[in-house]
């Protein structure tokens, strides 16, 4: 599936200064520079005839002959240029609140306290603003504080009588980030940065199927990822979404897309589920995940599932890079992402589809 005629958008893009790696190696023909403006993305077309014969309409809200409500989005990324580096940047006005389960009050609301203070600029919050704003009595509220403070997971400034965030909580997850597994991915991810030249971000999928960066790996060319590890991405960011979904049932493709509310990041955005779906099966037969222009206006994304030993997906990883860079180099750039999966998955025991893409 084509989403765009390469040769025709590079040139209504404007010139990238990134990065003197692969995209130099693989394209002596690439775009020069010509202004620090942010690339413009092209409008993508229909997919391909191939992806809409397996295209299923589904039911309820998002049928084909619906028309789909728009949610403006709080979550908004751009690229911004500091000098002769382009800065990957995001911010997500309103992370997701999932519903209290009423089970362990107490509990549900520690978590809400420290959600809380770790998503509100400037991450500091007094007792009354907690409890206020969390809907939680002021006493409850002060011992679940208190409690927090003593196992070191958050710091009172005794003058200020302001709580934040304390370093206790990276102790109480210190098995979680050094965890073997995420040494092997962690090894395979920053070779495949070093080989290429561009970034990769290493997500975990969640209960609510947003994804949570958990490691990001900078190279030393033109673009940086700047948004921070635990940094919040939407179930719908086009290149991780794609890559989760992809080697799903088509039933769990449809109960994906039955929940799905659609958000406008850029002026290409996939806003109709029939088009979303064929791009899904497009990304199975195609053997990797693609996004062009569609969460961040002038960037172009691939991405790769890793399995556990079930089969479901673990971990998504993405490399990205201006699209006048990444556009002209695609296939070569996919076959290193697709080798990296596969080795990762085989070094990770993940069990891959029958239809995984093979050396």
């Amino acid at each position: 599936m084509r989403l765009i005629d390469l040769e025709t958008s590079v040139k209504n893009i404007c010139g990238s200064t990134e990065p003197a790696g692969m995209g130099q190696r693989l394209a002596a023909g690439a775009v020069p520079v010509k202004e620090p403006a942010v690339p413009k993305t092209p409008k993508p077309a229909a997919p391909d005839k191939a992806a809409k014969s397996d295209t299923v309409k589904p039911s309820g809200a998002l049928a084909a002959d619906a028309t789909p409500v728009v949610s403006p989005s709080p979550y908004t990324t751009s690229l911004q240029q500091d000098g002769s580096r382009w800065l990957l940047t995001a911010q997500d006005d309103a992370p997701p609140r999932r519903p209290a389960p009423g089970l362990v009050p107490a509990v549900e609301n520690a978590i809400a306290i420290i959600n809380y203070i770790n998503h509100t600029p400037p991450h500091l919050a007094s007792l009354t603003e907690l409890a206020t704003t969390l809907g939680i009595t002021k006493s409850h509220c002060h011992s679940i504080l208190k409690t927090l403070v003593h196992f070191g997971w958050l710091r009172l400034d005794s003058r200020a009588k302001l709580y934040e965030l304390n370093s206790g909580l990276f102790a109480s997850a210190s098995s979680l980030l050094g965890a073997p597994i995420l040494d092997r991915i962690r090894h395979e991810l920053g070779s495949l940065v070093q080989r290429i030249g561009f970034p990769a971000v290493l997500a975990q999928p969640q209960a609510d199927d947003s994804f949570v960066v958990v490691d990001k790996f900078n190279s030393f060319q033109a673009m940086e990822v700047s948004y921070p590890i635990g940094h919040h991405l939407p179930r719908d960011a086009p290149a991780n979404m794609r890559a989760y979904l992809a080697w799903k049932s088509p039933a769990e493709i449809d109960q994906w897309l039955e929940s799905w509310q659609p958000r406008r990041y850029t002026s290409t955005t996939l806003m109709s589920a029939d088009l979303l779906k064929a791009e899904i099966a497009a990304t199975r037969k195609r053997g990797y995940a693609r996004s062009i222009g569609e969460l961040t206006e002038g960037l172009m994304a691939l991405g790769m599932p890793i399995f556990d030993r079930y089969g479901e997906v673990a971990y998504v990883f993405t490399c990205s890079g201006l699209l006048s860079t990444v556009a002209p180099i695609e296939e070569a750039l996919a076959r290193e992402i697709i080798n990296t999966s596969i080795a990762i998955n085989r070094a990770v025991l993940g069990r891959m589809p029958a239809d995984f893409p093979s050396l």
